[in-house]
């Protein structure tokens, strides 16, 4: 493979790891250069467009996952390989991005580093259109019901962010600008209606919330509205009952300003036993 025009970003709290292999892609001829910090990956994606970057954990705070995110969103032919520390050897949900080719560790030579790296630049982009899928953050503190999610709402074609934390959920909301947000109510120290006051603090009403819960009743959907959720769904859910909420909700939401607005919010029961 020709990889002569190939240009390279690292991106990585710490580079001295990956120096060795640097190096080693230089001289293959292919155009490296290296940034410790989220602002400093983000403006050179933004600039230059690499074909590939090449993405630390954690950097400046901010995870891989939502970063991938935000590297596809400026530059939606780039393609990404996460690099998990040598004592991981499993990723975690791949996020928003669909250009995360592979994951990698840094236990990884750099002659097992290149080989995967001319890999992925042999591959072409997955997602190179302007148009993106609808992005769905979901909140949930029950591992297993958040994992069945997710993979119901990709499985449609969504792009799906989970958090068993509502508190990082709050902190990473304003960079991800999800469509929808669908929140579980009991959970351990905030409760889903706690979390859709925050939400409701600090962004517009017109993003749609979905709460999902085993609480039932018309008490518990009368406060759902008043703290501005969108409708209610009751555990156990059908899959094709959330999916055409979820559909609904989307298509109606004044929230993203590319589709079409609604004269006034969803704030019917919606339940679903």
């Amino acid at each position: 493979m020709d990889t002569s025009a190939k240009h390279i970003v690292f991106a990585d709290r710490t580079l001295e790891w990956s120096l060795p292999l640097r190096k080693r892609l230089r001289e293959r001829g292919l155009d490296v250069e290296a940034t410790n910090s989220a602002r400093g990956l983000l403006d050179r994606v933004r600039d230059s467009r690499p074909d590939l970057v090449v993405l630390g954990e954690g950097l400046g705070g901010i995870r891989s996952r939502l970063l991938s995110g935000l590297v596809q969103e400026r530059s939606p032919g780039t393609r990404i390989i996460r690099v998990l520390p040598a004592d991981d050897s499993s990723a975690d949900e791949p996020g928003p991005a669909e250009n995360v080719f592979c994951a990698v560790t840094r236990r990884a030579t750099p002659d097992e580093f290149v080989k995967v790296i001319e890999r992925v630049l042999s591959c072409a982009p997955r997602r190179t259109l302007k148009s993106k899928p609808p992005l769905v953050m979901c909140i949930d503190d029950e591992a297993p019901f958040l994992k069945s999610l997710s993979r119901v709402l990709r499985r449609d074609g969504y792009r799906v962010l989970s958090y068993s934390e509502p508190e990082l959920a709050l902190e990473e909301l304003p960079l991800l600008k999800p469509d929808l947000l669908i929140l579980d109510v009991l959970m351990p120290g905030l409760s889903g209606f706690e979390v859709l006051d925050e939400i409701r603090r600090y962004h517009p009403a017109a993003l749609p919330v979905l709460l999902l819960s085993g609480l039932d009743g018309d008490d518990k959907i009368a406060e759902g509205r008043r703290h501005g959720a969108a409708c209610y769904l009751t555990k156990p859910c059908p899959p094709e009952s959330l999916l055409e909420t979820v559909r609904r909700l989307i298509a109606t939401s004044e929230w993203n300003p590319e589709r079409p607005a609604s004269t006034s919010g969803d704030r019917s029961q919606g339940r679903v036993s």
